[in-house]
C-alpha cells in the first residue's frame, strides 16, 4: 500500500504545484524572502498576523529556494505529515480501516479545496491540532513526552492562528472528564494537564525569546495587537450565512453528509469518547475562530474540512463493521457500495476542476496557471523587466497584492510597510503619523526602481493624483513620485507597473 500511496502523492504534488499561491501566500513568500536577507518580520515587513505561518514560508524558501511553487510544495509536504498524523489518530482511536481511508482520501480533497482555502493559516493550524490530537491519545509508552509534544503542537497552531487559543483550554478541560481511554494512561490527569500546559508554554516562550533576540517584539505587538484591535476590526467583509451555505451546502455537501453519518457510527460504538471529543473540539476551535475574526471568509473555516474528512473515513469503517454484523448482507453491501461510488465521484469531480492545470502539464510547461489578474507569461515578462533593470541595492514597491512579482524577482521593498492595509489605518491611530513619515523618508532615501500597482486598490485613474489618492496618504506619496521620474512599462486590466525613467523597458 505504501508504494501506491507514494505514487499517488507524487502525482498530486506535481498537480498541486501548478496552483498559483493566493495573494496572502505570496505576501508571506515575499516577507520570508526579506527575512532571509537579514530584515526580520515586522521590522523589515509589515503584517498583522502572528509569525507561525511566516516561519513556515521561510523554512520552505531555505529548503527549496525561491520559486513560484515553493510554498505549494512546502504546504503539500506539511499536508502529508498531517495526513499520516490523522491516520495515526484514527488507528489509536480503534478505527484501523478508517486510518487507511483517510490516508488516500484527504490529499485529493485537500488540494482541490481551492487556492484560497488550502495552504492558508486556518487549515494549516488545524493540521498541527490534528498532530496534537494523535499525541494526546493515552498510549502508555513515553506518555509524558507525547503529552508535552501535543502541547507544543497546539502552541505552533496558535502562533499561526492566535484565535485557536481555545483548543488548549479544551484539552485541559477534557482531562477532568471521565473517559474510558483514561484506563490506558500511565500518568495522572494532573500530570497530563501540566504536560500539555508546559509544552504549550515552551512553544510560546520560544517565540517570545526569538522576538527578543531579533529585536522585533515591540514591532510585533504594535502591528499584531494594537493595529489589529484598533484598525483591522470592523464590519464583516462577507455575510457569514452566505459563507456557511456556500461551504456546507454547495461545496462540501456530500462530505458533510457522510461525516455526520461517521459521527453517528463513532457515538454508537464509543459514546462521547475522548477521541471523538478531541475531534469535536478541533471543529469547535475553527468555529470560535471564525466568529472571533468576524470577517466571514470561507477559508477561516478551512480546518473543519480536515475533521469532516476524518469522520468520512470513520463512516466507511463503521459501514464495513455494520455490514459484517448485519442480517441483510444485500442491503448493507448496497449501501457500502453506494457510499464508495459517491466518494469516488465526488473526489473525481473536484480533481476534474484541475483541467487547466492538467493541460498545462501535458503541454510540457511547469509553472503556476493564470490567476489573480496575470497569466504566467505576463508574470515572467514583468519579472524579466525588473531583473533587467538591476542595480546595487535595487528596491521595488508593491501597492496592492501582486507580491509574487517582487518575491520572484528577488527584490527588497523600498520601505517596510508592505501590506496594503497600512493605507486603511485610521489617522487617529497613535503610531500612524510616524509610520507615514517613515514611509515618506524611506521613499526619498531609497526610491523604488519599480512600483507595482494592483488596479483594484486604486481609487481613480492613476493619471489623476487627486482622485487616486483621496483618503489614502501612502498612495498619495506614490502618485507624487510618479509625476517626477517614472513611466509605465507594463499595463493590463489588473496590474500596472512603473519604472524609473532611466531604467530599460
Amino acid at each position: 500500500m505504501i508504494p501506491i500511496w507514494l505514487a499517488i502523492m507524487s502525482a498530486l504534488a506535481t498537480l498541486y504545484m501548478t496552483v498559483p499561491p493566493s495573494p496572502d501566500q505570496s505576501q508571506f513568500d515575499w516577507m520570508a524572502f526579506i527575512s532571509t536577507r537579514g530584515q526580520p518580520f515586522y521590522v523589515g515587513s509589515f503584517d498583522m498576523n502572528w509569525p507561525g505561518e511566516m516561519w513556515l514560508h521561510e523554512l520552505g524558501i531555505r529548503i527549496f529556494g525561491i520559486h513560484a511553487w515553493t510554498w505549494r510544495l512546502t504546504d503539500f509536504l506539511l499536508m502529508a505529515c498531517f495526513t499520516t498524523s490523522g491516520a495515526m489518530f484514527l488507528s489509536r482511536s480503534g478505527w484501523h480501516l478508517a486510518s487507511l481511508v483517510f490516508l488516500f482520501l484527504y490529499p485529493p480533497l485537500y488540494i482541490s479545496a481551492g487556492g484560497w482555502m488550502v495552504g492558508q493559516r486556518d487549515i494549516i493550524a488545524t493540521g498541527f491540532l490534528l498532530i496534537a490530537c494523535a499525541l494526546a491519545i493515552p498510549s502508555g509508552r513515553r506518555e509524558m513526552i507525547t503529552v508535552l509534544t501535543a502541547g507544543l503542537m497546539v502552541a505552533v497552531a496558535v502562533l499561526i492562528r492566535p484565535t485557536f487559543m481555545s483548543f488548549i483550554a479544551g484539552l485541559i478541560i477534557l482531562e477532568f472528564l471521565p473517559f474510558k481511554a483514561r484506563e490506558l494512561s500511565h500518568i495522572s490527569r494532573a500530570a497530563r494537564s501540566i504536560g500539555f500546559l508546559f509544552g504549550f508554554a515552551t512553544g510560546i516562550g520560544a517565540a517570545v525569546l526569538s522576538g527578543l533576540y531579533l529585536g522585533n517584539l515591540d514591532d510585533w505587538y504594535q502591528q499584531s495587537i494594537e493595529f489589529s484591535l484598533s484598525v483591522y476590526v470592523g464590519e464583516p467583509a462577507q455575510d457569514w450565512r452566505v459563507t456557511l451555505y456556500t461551504l456546507f451546502i454547495q461545496s462540501w455537501h456530500w462530505i458533510t453528509s457522510l461525516a455526520l453519518i461517521g459521527i453517528g457510527f463513532w457515538v454508537r460504538r464509543d459514546g462521547l469518547s475522548y477521541a471523538l471529543m478531541l475531534t469535536i473540539g478541533a471543529v469547535a476551535t475553527s468555529a470560535v475562530s471564525f466568529v472571533v475574526q468576524n470577517k466571514g471568509f470561507g477559508y477561516h473555516l478551512g480546518g473543519i474540512l480536515t475533521m469532516l474528512v476524518l469522520c468520512v473515513a470513520v463512516m466507511f469503517d463503521g459501514l464495513v463493521h455494520w455490514r459484517r454484523s448485519s442480517n441483510s448482507k444485500v442491503h448493507s453491501t448496497a449501501i457500502l457500495v453506494a457510499a464508495i461510488l459517491l466518494v469516488l465521484a465526488g473526489t473525481a469531480s473536484k480533481i476534474i476542476n484541475f483541467k487547466q492545470e492538467i493541460l498545462l502539464l501535458l503541454s510540457g510547461d511547469f509553472g503556476p496557471s493564470a490567476d489573480y489578474g496575470l497569466t504566467e507569461a505576463e508574470r515572467l515578462k514583468i519579472i524579466d523587466i525588473i531583473q533587467r533593470g538591476n542595480r546595487p541595492k535595487e528596491k521595488v514597491l508593491v501597492y496592492g497584492t501582486n507580491f509574487e512579482l517582487a518575491y520572484r524577482a528577488e527584490r527588497l521593498p523600498s520601505h517596510r510597510f508592505t501590506n496594503i492595509v497600512i493605507d486603511q489605518a485610521d489617522p487617529n491611530f497613535p503610531p500612524f503619523e510616524n509610520w507615514v513619515k517613515e514611509i515618506d523618508s524611506s521613499l526619498k532615501q531609497t526610491p523604488p526602481q519599480y512600483i507595482i500597482f494592483s488596479r483594484k486598490y486604486l481609487t481613480g485613474p492613476i493619471e489623476n493624483p487627486i482622485a487616486v489618492s483621496l483618503d489614502r496618504p501612502v498612495l498619495g506619496l506614490l502618485v507624487g513620485l510618479l509625476a517626477e521620474s517614472y513611466r509605465p512599462v507594463f499595463s493590463n486590466d489588473h496590474v500596472l507597473v512603473y519604472a524609473q525613467n532611466d531604467l530599460p523597458n
